[in-house]
């Protein structure tokens, strides 16, 4: 709610529901399912409650009002019911540190979120983060194709709103940029004229994760950002399996874009 302050906005506070595995298994009787449902449906409406109201307790921001959704199914698919009726400009999605063999399974929510939700941007937020200001954001990219300007826009507004620097990223391969790349890094640089903005290039590590991980530390990033499209950096993370081991292990926001297709 930090990032917004004094910007006039309706946060919708969603949870999903679903009752569990081991429930559904031991469970015969459909009137007995349904009595479960509504118990968990009841569950999530009053806890909704409880968090609407330790918001208002915590000093909110006048400009900022509140409505929450309790939605049943799962978290991936009662986030893409809300956005397709309806306007949003950003997910924002909590994800939750973890050890051993906990890591699977507490990752999932976000895992999926980030895999199936692409028609609109994703913030994840780390746990025990604080926000404190915006001043370096980390922008991956391979220049491997063009850019719109709808994909563009959330990082220049972000850059602007905290008179913030866009740091590139590309992982290379290849120490020289092909033709391509260079026409489409030259188109970055066109959106990015009214702001600060920098290059910055990186050997190809073992993992992606690596690289992500000396990008962040070396440049005290706030905030990385990637833009959601085939064949992408954030494609590679996700078949990598990096995803899982980002959303546990960074310590800054972590922004995705959908692309403008």
């Amino acid at each position: 709610m930090q990032l917004y302050k004094g910007t006039t906005c309706t946060f919708y506070v969603l949870h999903a529901y679903d009752l569990s595995s081991v429930q559904l298994a031991t469970t015969i009787s459909s009137q007995r399912i349904g009595y479960l449902y509504d118990s968990v449906r009841v569950q999530s409406q009053e806890g909704l409650k409880t968090v609407l109201e330790d918001i208002k307790n915590s000093r909110t921001d006048a400009a900022h009002s509140f409505v929450t959704i309790s939605k049943p199914g799962s978290l991936a698919h009662a986030i893409q019911e809300v956005i397709t009726k309806d306007y949003f400009d950003m997910i924002v999605i909590g994800t939750k540190g973890a050890t051993g063999a906990k890591e699977i399974f507490l990752g999932s929510n976000t895992h999926n979120v980030i895999k199936n939700v692409n028609n609109c941007p994703i913030l994840v937020i780390p746990e025990m983060y604080t926000f404190k200001g915006i001043s370096e954001i980390g922008f991956a990219t391979d220049f491997k194709r063009i850019y719109h300007r709808s994909e563009i826009a959330p990082i220049l507004h972000l850059s602007k709103s905290y008179d913030a620097t866009i740091r590139m990223i590309h992982i290379y391969d290849q120490p020289e940029l092909g033709s391509i790349q260079s026409y489409n890094s030259s188109s970055l640089e066109h959106f990015f004229k009214s702001v600060k903005y920098d290059f910055h290039v990186i050997p190809d590590f073992s993992t992606l994760e690596n690289a992500v991980d000396l990008f962040i530390s070396d440049l005290k990033i706030d905030i990385l950002v990637m833009i959601n499209y085939e064949h992408s950096f954030i494609k590679r993370l996700l078949r990598e399996e990096v995803i899982k081991k980002i959303t546990f292990h960074t310590t800054i926001p972590f922004l995705i874009i959908p692309a403008d297709t």
